[in-house]
């Protein structure tokens, strides 16, 4: 794991040299959901939600006025959980209003002690919106909706996934 975060660093380090007079680092700050859905088959399913808080890094990269691609990395705190996020997402602007819509891959990395059997490791495709308020404070939220299965070497019919939502502020440098 601890290798799919260092070549995530050198690919934010790389991608920002690629056309550095439109790139700006941030951070970023907000309210963070994890909702986990557990999928038993016939026998139903479970869910459960908990609230905290999330702290990270990101670098936009302008490749257009209108298209940029937003690294990031995260630190997310429940009352029970932990987790590092990366996601990588693609950002389309409308005009020069500020407003934009964001999608794109985001790997989370639970940081407590997994029970045996499940992974701590998951990847989901994430979305969401944005208001840039000037050229350096923003808001955004969005939702990352789990594609892999926790549970390792599971049935076809049974499943554990963490959602997340995340609403938040930032500041660009």
């Amino acid at each position: 794991m601890k290798k799919l975060l260092f070549i995530a660093a050198i690919a934010v380090c790389g991608l920002a040299k690629v056309n550095a007079q439109e790139t700006s680092f941030g951070v970023t700050a907000g309210y963070l959901n994890v909702s986990e859905k557990v999928d038993l088959g016939d026998e139903g399913s479970l869910s459960d939600s908990q609230s905290g808080f999330y702290v990270g890094a990101l670098v936009d990269i302008g490749i257009s006025d209108a298209f940029h691609v937003q690294p990031e990395v995260l630190y997310g705190k429940t009352s029970d959980l932990s987790f590092i996020y990366v996601p990588i997402l693609a950002k389309y602007y409308f005009g020069e209003s500020g407003f934009h819509v964001m999608a794109g891959p985001q790997a989370s990395l639970s940081l407590d002690e997994a029970p045996e059997g499940f992974s701590s490791f998951g990847v989901d495709i994430a979305a969401g919106v944005g208001y840039d308020i000037n050229e350096n404070f923003f808001v955004e939220a969005r939702y990352g909706f789990e594609i892999t299965n926790r549970i390792k070497d599971a049935p076809d019919n049974v499943s554990d996934k963490l959602n997340t939502f995340n609403v938040g502020v930032g500041y660009k440098f």
